[in-house]
């Protein structure tokens, strides 16, 4: 059963420029970055896993969580969804389960997108899977935007439509989940243009 003008979405790589701030971030840290290519951050940077880790909290749990930019065109898109169509989105993000870094994230979707748009925002501890937060969506057929091909496959196999986000990190997927650059194909996907 279909959950009525509701659209799933993850946060970094879909709706807001994870990386880039996160790079910038790095920099004023002093690290170096050592292949711009490459998305794990400790292959991006030259760092022990676990020290990459700690970093990507920190930053997660940072001021700077509140200020991210939007990702591409997805704000003009989002609110054409909402506006034309009565599309509500579902938030799943992968931040921190910090209460504060939670409460920036929400100002930074509100800042940027307008309050509106959002019924819930579902923040996960850092890194964390989406499992357990898409379950209550299972066959649904609610339409699930990631950027992240695991993540995507698994909202498929709960009956989810979902799309992903094209990035040069998951330019290696050969699955069937439709990737798309720019929220203008993703926003004609959802309305069947």
């Amino acid at each position: 059963m279909m959950k009525e003008n509701i659209i799933l979405v993850d946060c970094d790589g879909v709706l807001c420029d994870w990386e880039y701030s996160f790079t910038q971030w790095m920099h004023h840290q002093g690290y170096k970055t050592y292949d711009s290519f490459m998305y794990d951050v400790a292959k991006r940077f030259n760092l022990e896993k676990p020290a990459a880790t700690k970093l990507v909290r920190q930053f997660n749990e940072s001021a700077a969580i509140a200020f991210l930019p939007p990702l591409r065109d997805a704000v003009y898109y989002m609110k054409r969804l909402n506006m034309l169509h009565g599309y509500r989105f579902h938030c799943i993000t992968s931040l921190s389960d910090d209460r504060y870094a939670q409460r920036l994230r929400y100002q930074n979707l509100d800042l940027l997108f307008g309050r509106e748009l959002w019924d819930e925002v579902i923040c996960l501890p850092c890194g964390a899977d989406k499992n357990e937060a898409l379950e209550p969506y299972r066959d649904s057929e609610c339409f699930w935007v990631e950027d992240k091909p695991e993540n995507a496959e698994v909202g498929k196999a709960m009956g989810l439509n979902s799309i992903l986000v094209a990035h040069d990190h998951n330019n290696y997927y050969t699955g069937t989940v439709p990737r798309y650059w720019k929220w203008k194909e993703i926003y004609n996907h959802i309305v069947g243009l």
